[in-house]
């Protein structure tokens, strides 16, 4: 009787043992490769043999929670821990009250470049592309008068080519703070030097991401209205000017 409740102890503590390779990485591939037609959740497999994890990685090394058919029904099974293999922490975002972002919301999922590669997502010269994905306002491609920035003094030591003045280079200023929400620094570039005070705020007269909020921006408001009064003056004295030679030319005829 002993050896038999061993043997059934044995049995259940072995289950999970040999239910987690039971997938192989063609078991994944044949649901969730692109041209299948098993799954909703599709991936590229070229892209992702162009990736970082495309030679090493496997399926079932990130996605650790997928042992068994269970996971067709258990939501968030498919979740990945990129912490297991990396020393960087997500803290991006920490204060946000919701929709806080992921490690793919700007790595990507499957097809993670590095970062040196002109085609990842975090290359700088892609940065402000991926960034403004979810800071529009911040990268001025949305917003009132967005088109319409205030003015800036611009003063750069541009004999220094090892660094990139531009407003595009988000990670100049902002670093690891904005990336990963460290203090370090992720690159050479210093910019937050000048730009940015030891509270991460603004250094300088002036603001780098304007926006039209009076509880947040009112001397961006106040210039936005000041803008706006000034086109509307230039248009109407235009339009009017033009009345008049036109009116008057006609009037030389008769």
């Amino acid at each position: 009787m002993k050896i038999r409740i061993m043997y059934i102890l044995l049995v259940l503590f072995l289950l999970p043992v040999v239910g987690a390779g039971a997938y192989t990485d063609e078991d994944c591939i044949r649901c969730h490769g692109g041209d299948s037609q098993e799954s909703l959740l599709k991936m590229s497999m070229e892209q992702f043999k162009r990736s970082v994890h495309g030679k090493e990685g496997s399926c079932q090394g990130c996605h650790t929670n997928v042992l068994d058919e269970d996971h067709q029904e258990t939501q968030g099974s498919g979740a990945v821990d990129c912490a297991a293999c990396h020393d960087k922490f997500n803290q991006h975002g920490a204060g946000a009250t919701q929709g806080r972002p992921k490690c793919f919301s700007c790595h990507t999922r499957h097809g993670i470049l590095s970062p040196k590669n002109p085609r990842s997502s975090v290359h700088p010269d892609r940065l402000r592309q991926t960034c403004r994905s979810c800071h529009p306002v911040q990268s001025g491609s949305s917003g009132y008068m967005a088109w319409l920035p205030s003015i800036r003094v611009a003063s750069h030591p541009k004999q220094d080519f090892s660094q990139v003045y531009d407003m595009d280079n988000c990670l100049g200023c902002h670093q690891g703070r904005a990336a990963h929400g460290e203090t370090d620094p992720l690159n050479d570039q210093k910019c937050h030097t000048c730009h940015l005070d030891k509270d991460g705020k603004n250094k300088l007269w002036g603001v780098m991401h304007p926006e039209v909020r009076w509880d947040k921006q009112p001397g961006v408001t106040v210039a936005a209205v000041g803008y706006q009064l000034s086109l509307l003056v230039l248009v109407i004295g235009g339009f009017r000017w033009l009345v008049r030679r036109f009116s008057g030319v006609s009037k030389r005829k008769e």
